[in-house]
C-alpha cells in the first residue's frame, strides 16, 4: 500500500507541476499580449476609424522602435532585481498608461495622441524583456518547447481580446471606454501574476562570472554575436517575416478599402486570431513530434507563400465571404509560422544571459518590423494595394533560400540544455 502511494504521488508531482506552468505562462504572456495589441491592433483600428491616411495607420510601427532599442536596457534586468519582480510591476505600469491614453483621446490633438502612446510603447518594451527572460528562467529547454504553443496561444488570445473584443466595445460606445477597459484587465492580470508566478532562484551573471556590471553588460551580447554561424542567424532573424509583418500592416488600411467597417473588421480580427491560435498550438505538436530540424523548412514556406493569398484579395476584391476565408487561413499559417520562429529564437539563447539574449533577438525582429511598416505604407500609398503586397511577398524570398542553411539544434551548454 504504502509503494502504491508512494507511486500515485510521483506520478502525481510532475502533473501538478505542468498544469502550474500551464498556468502563468497563459497569464504572463496574455499580459504581454495585451500591450502589444493596445500599441499595433488597437491603435491602428483606432487611426483607421477616425479616417486617417495609410501612412499614419502603418506608422504605428514606430512603436516597435522601442523594442528594437530595449537591447540597450535589457541587461539590467538580468543585472539588477528579479525578472518576476520587473515583470508585474511593468504589468500595473502598462495598465496606468493605457487608462492615461483613454483619458486624452476625447480632448487630445493626435500629437498628445503619438507621444503618450509612445510613451505606453517605451514601457511594453522594458515588460517584454522581463517576460521573455522570465519565462527563460523559470523554466528547462524541455519544457520551453513544451510550452511554446502555450505561450504564443495566450499572446494570441489576448490579441483577441484587444483587436476584437475591445475595438468591438470602442465601435459601439467610444473610444475611450475601449482604452480604458484595455488598462483595466492589465492591472488585472498584474494583479494575478504577483499572486501566481514562480519563485525560480535569480543567477545574476556578473557574480557568476566575477566581472564588473559595466563588462558583463557588454559580454552578454558579445557572446551571442560570437555563436557559431552568427551572421546567417542574424540575417535570418531579420527576413524570416519580413513579408508577413509587411502584411500585416497594410491589412486594416486594405480591409477598410474593401468596405469593412470597423464593428466587422473587430469581429473578423477575433477569429483570425482565434485561428492563429490554433496554428500556434498546432506547430508547437508538430515540431513537439518531429522536432525543429524536421519542420522549420516547410513552415517557413508554408507561412510565406500566404502572402500570395492577400496579394490575390488585393486584385480580385471578393465580397465579406472571401475575405474572412482568405485572413483566416493566413492567420492559420502565420500561427504555425510564428511558433516555429519562437522555439528557433530560444534555441540561440545561452541560459545565464536569457533576458539579455531574448531582448537582443526581439530587438532585430521588432527593427524589421519598424522598417517594413513604413516602407510598406509609403509603397501602398503611391502605388496601391496590389503592388505594395506583391513587394511584401518579394521581400520573403530570402528568407525561403537561408532557412535551408541556418542552424536548427539548440546552442545553449548550460544546465538546461542537459535537462532537455
Amino acid at each position: 500500500m504504502a509503494a502504491s502511494d508512494g507511486k500515485s504521488i510521483s506520478t502525481r508531482a510532475p502533473v501538478r507541476r505542468e498544469a502550474r506552468h500551464l498556468l502563468w505562462t497563459s497569464t504572463t504572456y496574455f499580459g504581454e499580449g495585451l500591450p502589444w495589441s493596445f500599441l499595433h491592433q488597437m491603435a491602428a483600428e483606432y487611426l483607421t476609424a477616425i479616417g486617417a491616411s495609410i501612412l499614419a495607420v502603418t506608422s504605428t510601427s514606430t512603436f516597435h522602435l522601442a523594442v528594437t532599442l530595449k537591447f540597450l536596457w535589457s541587461p539590467m534586468v538580468d543585472l539588477f532585481g528579479r525578472k518576476r519582480t520587473w515583470l508585474w510591476v511593468m504589468q500595473l505600469v502598462l495598465g496606468l498608461g493605457m487608462f492615461g491614453v483613454a483619458a486624452i483621446v476625447p480632448h487630445g490633438t493626435l500629437r498628445i495622441f503619438w507621444i503618450v502612446v509612445g510613451v505606453v510603447a517605451v514601457m511594453e518594451a522594458v515588460h517584454d524583456v522581463a517576460c521573455d527572460g522570465f519565462y527563460l528562467q523559470a523554466l528547462t529547454k524541455k519544457e520551453q518547447a513544451t510550452f511554446a504553443g502555450t505561450r504564443n496561444a495566450a499572446f494570441k488570445v489576448a490579441t483577441i481580446v484587444g483587436s476584437s473584443g475591445l475595438v468591438v466595445l470602442a465601435a459601439k460606445t467610444n473610444w475611450t471606454l475601449g482604452f480604458g477597459a484595455a488598462g483595466g484587465l492589465m492591472v488585472l492580470v498584474g494583479l494575478v501574476n504577483r499572486a501566481i508566478m514562480p519563485h525560480p532562484p535569480e543567477h545574476h551573471p556578473d557574480a557568476e562570472l566575477h566581472r564588473s556590471k559595466l563588462e558583463t553588460f557588454f559580454t552578454s551580447y558579445v557572446s551571442f554575436v560570437r555563436q557559431p554561424q552568427a551572421l546567417r542567424v542574424l540575417a535570418f532573424l531579420f527576413l524570416y517575416r519580413i513579408g508577413d509583418i509587411m502584411m500585416f500592416n497594410l491589412s486594416k488600411p486594405l480591409l477598410r478599402d474593401l468596405g469593412v467597417t470597423t464593428a466587422q473588421r473587430g469581429v473578423l480580427n477575433g477569429f483570425q486570431i482565434g485561428v492563429a491560435s490554433v496554428g500556434a498550438i498546432l506547430g508547437g505538436i508538430i515540431i513537439g513530434r518531429r522536432t525543429l530540424a524536421r519542420t522549420l523548412v516547410p513552415i517557413a514556406y508554408f507561412q510565406n507563400l500566404s502572402i500570395l493569398l492577400y496579394v490575390a484579395m488585393a486584385v480580385f476584391r471578393p465580397h465579406l465571404a472571401g475575405i474572412a476565408a482568405i485572413t483566416l487561413f493566413e492567420q492559420l499559417a502565420g500561427g504555425i509560422g510564428i511558433t516555429a520562429y519562437s522555439i528557433f529564437q530560444m534555441q540561440r539563447c545561452r541560459s545565464m544571459f536569457s533576458a539579455s539574449h531574448f531582448a537582443f533577438i526581439t530587438s532585430i525582429v521588432s527593427f524589421t518590423a519598424w522598417a517594413s511598416g513604413i516602407i510598406s505604407g509609403w509603397v501602398a500609398q503611391r502605388t496601391g494595394f496590389v503592388v505594395a503586397l506583391s513587394v511584401a511577398f518579394l521581400c520573403s524570398v530570402p528568407s525561403l533560400a537561408l532557412v535551408f542553411f541556418v542552424p536548427k539544434t539548440p546552442i545553449d551548454d548550460g544546465p538546461a540544455a542537459e535537462a532537455a
